[in-house]
């Protein structure tokens, strides 16, 4: 049962999958990247040998570092090795000095900055809290404050930690399966650590005792980018290129493919041997009460998935406008919040736009609500299919709707809402015609907050009102 939990636990974390790309794909997406690259970036590539990757040990292989530049730089030409197997720790002070030239798996922080030059990030990891097996399930780590928790050397979540928790013991390590080595034998209570490198260290004998019993919230999140020396700004330059170039489904479909996590171990059969022989000699009511008891249980079972079903449901519509299937006014509120948090943290780009239907009313007063409710259900729609993946869109109150843009400014949110505002314009919503949408843009700056920042997206919406309607505006102002 535990490995089964760890499975579904790294399972869940690593499932968003996408179909392999077609040669027509690729060379395209090749066009795109060469197209993207300067002058200066092409004679650097034409000048260009080979890169050294600072192959810091992960759990799933030797070869995880190397492999994974390898793919992102597949359309720049560049040829990469890899340098000897290195810890964490070593991994930053060969990029620094010079033994090596790419570090991947690198958190973006303002100290590193100083050293280092960061791409946009690649992927997100959850950060997991590894105990031994008779540790009950840990909700909230502040509820533990008083244990020993093991990271490796210059991890960045240490810091974190120590901000919001900074009475929590820690001891660093070189390695991942030091620290759960600790754990195991009992000289630490757990080991922080992503998921995607602690997920292949259960295949190991040392690690049976072990389970994963938790993970940090959200905003622990391992949010990992491409660093370069300080001198390299070419160099980091056209890795950011590469990035933008490459699906961010081909990254996840290398995370699957490398966290493999194979839960076969050694079975001893001795237990079964000794109950099966048991069982020959106990009395027929006895045989007849552990059947009763098993009927029991199947039916425990049977009601306790049906309540997992029925409470993920209740989640789902606690978070959801039940007209338009798309988020309401308290997820927004609380995706905001954590998106300005991330901004704050790791100054990352965040947008939002602000959009209202022209005129609802009348169509209203001229068609009647059931009809209104239909368009506003077709609108929904309309934005949710030409939005981005990762943008969250969300019915802010009647025919108003919201839109977090995080990872891009105001430029290209703007772009994107007068995409959507053509697209609307063209649109059949019948038996209304000619329905047409404001916009009102924004993007966080450093002194915003959840407030200030929907604030400044409602004043550029009824500045679009004011100025005629069916327009983008932009608001830029903090006041």
């Amino acid at each position: 049962m535990r490995l089964i939990r760890t499975l579904l636990v790294l399972l869940i974390s690593l499932s968003i999958c996408s179909p392999d790309q077609s040669f027509a794909q690729v060379s395209e997406q090749s066009k795109t990247f060469g197209s993207l690259l300067t002058l200066e970036e092409k004679q650097y590539l034409a000048n260009l040998d080979t890169l050294t990757v600072c192959s810091v040990a992960q759990a799933i292989g030797s070869n995880a570092s190397v492999d994974l530049i390898r793919m992102l730089t597949a359309k720049t030409g560049i040829k990469v090795d890899a340098s000897a197997p290195l810890a964490w720790e070593e991994g930053v002070q060969g990029l620094a000095s010079g033994t090596c030239d790419i570090l991947p798996w690198a958190t973006d922080t303002l100290e590193r900055r100083k050293t280092m030059n960061f791409t946009q990030p690649y992927a997100r990891l959850v950060r997991v809290i590894v105990t031994r097996i008779e540790q009950p399930y840990i909700s909230n780590i502040k509820y533990y404050l008083d244990k020993v928790y093991v990271t490796e050397k210059n991890n960045h979540v240490v810091e974190q930690l120590k901000k919001q928790f900074p009475n929590l013991i820690t001891v660093r390590v070189e390695h991942t399966i030091q620290g759960l080595q600790l754990v195991a034998e009992g000289k630490a209570f757990a080991s922080i650590a992503s998921l995607y490198s602690v997920g292949n260290l259960f295949n190991r004998p040392e690690a049976s005792e072990l389970k994963i019993a938790g993970q940090l919230p959200e905003e622990f999140d391992d949010v990992v980018s491409l660093a370069t020396r300080k001198s390299d700004t070419i160099l980091a330059n056209i890795l950011n290129k590469a990035l933008e170039t490459t699906e961010h489904r081909a990254v996840t479909d290398f995370l699957n493919r490398s966290a493999v996590f194979i839960s076969g171990t050694e079975t001893d059969y001795r237990k079964y041997w000794f109950v099966g022989l048991s069982m020959l000699l106990v009395v027929i009511g006895l045989l007849w009460w552990i059947k009763y008891l098993r009927g029991l249980n199947t039916r425990l079972a049977r009601i306790q998935t049906k309540l997992k079903q029925k409470t993920k449901e209740l989640e789902r519509l606690s978070i959801t406008d039940s007209l338009t299937n798309t988020y309401n006014r308290h997820k927004l509120d609380s995706d905001i919040n954590k998106e300005v948090a991330r901004a704050n943290r790791y100054s990352n780009q965040l947008s939002l736009i602000m959009l209202d239907i022209d005129f609802f009313k009348d169509i209203n007063d001229e068609f009647g609500h059931v009809a209104g409710d239909e368009i506003l259900v077709a609108f929904a729609k309309l934005l949710r299919e030409n939005l981005r993946d990762n943008d969250v869109l969300g019915r802010w109150g009647g025919e108003e709707f919201l839109v977090i843009c995080s990872g891009i400014g105001v430029s290209s949110a703007a772009l994107a809402a007068e995409k959507l505002r053509k697209i609307i314009d063209l649109h059949d919503f019948s038996p209304a015609q000619g329905i047409t949408a404001s916009f009102g843009v924004t993007e966080w700056k450093t002194s915003d907050t959840k407030e200030s920042l929907v604030l400044k997206a409602d004043k550029a919406l009824y500045q679009a009102k004011r100025e005629g309607r069916n327009r983008v505006c932009i608001e830029l102002n903090n006041s």
